[in-house]
């Protein structure tokens, strides 16, 4: 008899940032009897170190992180064959290099009854406020599996997850130290304040952005090209990144 079908399984995506941090501890500390997947989704242009992060702040829990990625892909080689970035409508690095290659894994590595656990909050934004803290996974549930998608600290605030980290010891990445988000290295979404303080800590990320963005002919943001953004940052102007 093949108990794995009959045992619930957690995958717990896993990026390394503050969110996910403090969802892996809680997870681990209030269901130390389930069986637990970590997977982090590997872009292509993550932070140099984060892959080790993610397995030391793993292991204090027991645990070890499955790293997935696209096998065709990475983020700077997509960007380039479609000859534009992706934008807030259209987000090809969150559909095409994170939550691809996670359901792939979770259909071949999982049993039937599955609970994916995401570290995402509704403070973080409107939209995130609006989904639904438990809900049915319809790309994944099948007549075989069933899978939902979970968000356990959905109403936590983010002095809520910082507390709950210093509580535990379990440190912020260094990246914290300069931008409010541990995201990809250079992201759509970053401000131009953000864009200038990556200039001056993680240059050659920068500068790899800014070059792509001339051999493309498209901007990262429709308001300028992220030297121009990161270069109002430093007179002050104030540009409206809505895309």
């Amino acid at each position: 008899m093949n108990t794995k079908k009959h045992t619930l399984e957690l995958a717990i995506s896993f990026s390394g940032g503050k969110d996910s941090c403090a969802l892996l501890a809680y997870i681990c500390e209030t269901y130390p009897d389930v069986k637990k997947h970590i997977i982090f989704a590997d872009t292509g242009w993550e932070h140099d170190d984060v892959e080790e992060w993610c397995q030391s702040i793993a292991a204090k829990f027991g645990q070890t992180v499955n790293v997935v990625k696209s096998d065709t892909k990475d983020y700077l080689s997509m960007v380039e064959s479609r000859g534009m970035f992706p934008s807030a409508k259209y987000r090809q690095c969150t559909s095409d290099l994170k939550r691809g290659p996670i359901h792939k894994w979770i259909r071949n590595n999982c049993g039937t009854r599955v609970v994916q656990a995401i570290g995402i909050r509704a403070e973080e934004s409107v939209a995130r406020s609006k989904q639904s803290p438990l809900k049915r996974n319809k790309t994944l549930t099948n007549s075989k599996r069933t899978v939902y998608d979970w968000f356990p600290i959905f109403d936590w605030t983010e002095e809520e997850v910082k507390q709950y980290l210093a509580d535990r010891d379990i440190p912020l990445h260094p990246v914290y130290k300069y931008l409010p988000r541990f995201s990809c290295q250079v992201c759509i979404f970053n401000t131009p304040k953000e864009l200038q303080a990556i200039r001056r800590n993680n240059p050659n990320a920068f500068y790899k952005i800014a070059d792509l963005e001339k051999r493309i002919g498209h901007t990262m943001n429709p308001k300028g090209t992220v030297t121009e953004l990161a270069n109002s940052a430093l007179k002050g102007s104030s540009i409206n990144l809505a895309r």
